[in-house]
């Protein structure tokens, strides 16, 4: 599979499909700058689920309205600036007030197992970290809560 096949796939997945279930993904932004960086793809939701006027009271009532996103970059897959990437995604989520994100990682081919490690071994608590293998269809995630929480909802092969 092809990374913009996947990106596709990942964007429908979020803004029609199963992530629907975490958060409303209302906007999509393709080839996304931010700082230094350029993103594939990024995509913003809020956690106040819309739905008709009694479902939209019980929201209201019951669920905080916070901002969160999904950030897909492919253009580092030996992670060289990935505390780079993290460090911009940090700083956009203070800047505008993004309670949490999820960043995948794509990539045509097998992971270096230093990126494995990275990846494995990360302790942001606010941005959920996966890589996804789109030969081998594997996906390697950091153990924080929003990366474990990410997987079936970014594990959009078929």
């Amino acid at each position: 599979m092809k990374v913009k096949d996947y990106l596709l796939k990942l964007e429908d997945n979020l803004m029609l499909g199963g992530g629907k279930w975490v958060a409303d993904f209302n906007e999509s932004f393709w080839d996304y700058p931010m700082g230094d960086l350029v993103f594939d793809m990024f995509v913003t939701a809020t956690v106040r689920a819309k739905g008709f006027f009694l479902s939209r009271v019980a929201a209201w009532l019951t669920t905080p309205n916070y901002y969160v996103a999904c950030f897909a970059y492919s253009k580092d897959p030996e992670l060289k600036r990935f505390h780079e990437v993290l460090t911009t995604i940090s700083k956009f989520l203070k800047e505008e007030e993004f309670a949490w994100a999820w960043l995948v990682i794509p990539h045509e081919g097998s992971f270096s197992r230093k990126a494995r490690a990275m990846v494995e071994h990360s302790d942001s608590k606010e941005i959920g970290i996966a890589l996804v293998d789109l030969d081998s269809l594997e996906m390697i995630n950091a153990a924080s809560y929003w990366s474990r929480r990410m997987t079936r909802f970014i594990k959009c092969f078929k």
